[in-house]
């Protein structure tokens, strides 16, 4: 399994982070016994646990809201978005921020979601479902890209992520990925500002911008 870095966990144990920082965070802990192990060491360290959580520190209703307004829109079952979900996110968000997927990729189809943007830093969190074998169209970062597999896998160059997998994409990269024969389901955080499609899409796909 990939890791984010030690200090992306250490400012997660200090409460330094933005709201979809912890958000990611708390995505990957949920499969990653060894970082979990690590932001215990840095809050011990600390003298103390944060003073809140982070559903106490956004006094945020039940993510079930969300899943149930995606239910809505028809874009997987209940029970496939329950799979894909770690339990540590089931109170973490809140009033759903979805307002529409976007398919990005045809026919095989890659639909993303905006959950929730950092009013402070801009930074935003995107839930992103491939299709079995569909593939996320090629793109540049221009701000910092961080991926957590939440269920099934992708590959992107010589990159194997599968869930739990850490993936960063640094400012000034680019990269495509594409989906196992059982499909994906990540998380994304995105900073400002943000990412750009390449070839026609960045003209009709105006995505991940900041």
């Amino acid at each position: 399994m990939t890791h984010p870095p030690l200090d992306r966990l250490e400012a997660y144990a200090y409460a330094e982070t933005d709201v979809t920082g912890r958000l990611l965070l708390e995505a990957h802990l949920a499969f990653c016994t060894t970082c979990s192990a690590k932001v215990a060491d840095y809050q011990q360290l600390a003298g103390s646990l944060p003073a809140a959580t982070l559903g106490d520190q956004l006094d945020l209703p039940a993510f079930g809201r969300l899943w149930s307004a995606v239910a809505d829109a028809n874009v997987a079952s209940p029970r496939t978005m329950a799979t894909a979900l770690p339990a540590s996110l089931l109170t973490a968000l809140p009033q759903p921020h979805v307002r529409r997927w976007v398919t990005i990729a045809w026919p095989k189809r890659v639909r993303v979601a905006l959950l929730i943007r950092d009013a402070d830093t801009g930074s935003a969190l995107y839930l992103c479902q491939f299709a079995p074998g569909s593939r996320f169209p090629r793109h540049r970062h221009v701000g910092l890209e961080e991926n957590v597999v939440l269920a099934g896998a992708y590959q992107s160059g010589d990159i194997q992520a599968d869930a739990g997998d850490w993936v960063t994409g640094g400012p000034g990269s680019e990269d495509t990925a594409r989906a196992e024969d059982e499909g994906c389901w990540c998380l994304s955080r995105v900073e400002p500002p943000g990412a750009r499609f390449t070839g026609w899409r960045r003209w009709v796909v105006p995505f991940f911008s900041g």
